[in-house]
């Protein structure tokens, strides 16, 4: 896993996907940075997105 540069905290997909929706995923459940994250940042599902490119320095409405 990465780790965040300014807090040191590991980077867990389940979180970041609550940071953005409040909701925290169900076990098992698939969560991909398009199809979950993508719509925060006008991307569609399939498109290709990165953390960095397309998240970095943006705030998320709720804790990580």
């Amino acid at each position: 896993m990465a780790i965040l540069p300014a807090t040191g905290t590991e980077i867990a997909m389940g979180r970041i996907r609550k940071a953005y929706n409040n909701v925290a995923p169900g076990a098992g459940q698939n969560i991909t940075l398009s199809g979950s994250l993508g719509p925060y940042k006008g991307r569609s599902a399939g498109n290709q997105i990165s953390m960095s490119s397309t998240f970095g320095g943006a705030t998320s409405p709720y804790a990580y």
